[in-house]
C-alpha cells in the first residue's frame, strides 16, 4: 500500500501502473495480484486509507464542537492538518472514481464518504432547525466536499493565510446553510 500511494500521489491514477507499484515495494509483479483485483482495486483501497486517516484527525477536531460554525471550522481544520501532513493524498484520494470505472464499483470511495458525513451532519442540523429545512441534504455534501477541495488547492497554491483560508471558507458554508 505504501508504494501504491507513493506512486497514485506522485504520478496520478492513469500514470501508474500495477508493475510500477510492485517494482516501488520490490516484489515481484505476480504479487500485485495477490493483494488487489487490478489497479482500481489497489486504489479504492489508497483511498479507503486516506479516509480513515482522515476521518480520524476530523474525530479529534470535533471533540469539542458546539455549534453549526465551530463545526464546519473544525472539518475544514482538520482536512488542513491532514492535508499538510501528508501533501498530495486527498487530491490523488478525491480523483473522480466514474472517469475510471465503466461501472459502479460498489464501494464508496473517499468523496463520497466525506459527502456522507456532511450529509449526515445536514441532516442534524435541520432536525434542530438550525439550518434551511429546503437544502437536499445528499446534494449539499457533495458541494461541500467539491468546494473544499477546490478551494484548498487555490489556498495551497496561492499560500494563503491559514486563519484567512478558515475564516473565509467557514462563513461561506454557513451562510449558505442558514435560513434566507
Amino acid at each position: 500500500m505504501a508504494a501504491a500511494r507513493k506512486l497514485f500521489v506522485e504520478r496520478g491514477y492513469h500514470d501508474t501502473r500495477p508493475q510500477d507499484i510492485s517494482k516501488e515495494a520490490g516484489v515481484g509483479h505476480g504479487t500485485f495480484y495477490l493483494h488487489f483485483e487490478d489497479k482500481l482495486d489497489c486504489f479504492l483501497a489508497f483511498t479507503d486509507e486516506a479516509a480513515n486517516e482522515l476521518e480520524e484527525v476530523l474525530a479529534k477536531h470535533l471533540q469539542n464542537a458546539g455549534t453549526i460554525t465551530d463545526v464546519i471550522r473544525e472539518i475544514l481544520s482538520g482536512t488542513l492538518e491532514y492535508s499538510e501532513a501528508h501533501p498530495g493524498v486527498l487530491a490523488a484520494a478525491l480523483t473522480d472514481v466514474t472517469v475510471l470505472s465503466k461501472g459502479d464499483t460498489g464501494r464508496k470511495t473517499a468523496s463520497m464518504r466525506w459527502a456522507e458525513g456532511w450529509a449526515n451532519l445536514i441532516d442534524g442540523w435541520k432536525q434542530t432547525k438550525s439550518i434551511a429545512l429546503d437544502i437536499d441534504s445528499r446534494l449539499a455534501g457533495q458541494v461541500l466536499v467539491g468546494a473544499t477541495k477546490q478551494a484548498g488547492g487555490y489556498a495551497s497554491r496561492n499560500h494563503l493565510d491559514r486563519d484567512f483560508y478558515l475564516d473565509n471558507m467557514t462563513r461561506l458554508f454557513v451562510r449558505a446553510l442558514k435560513a434566507q
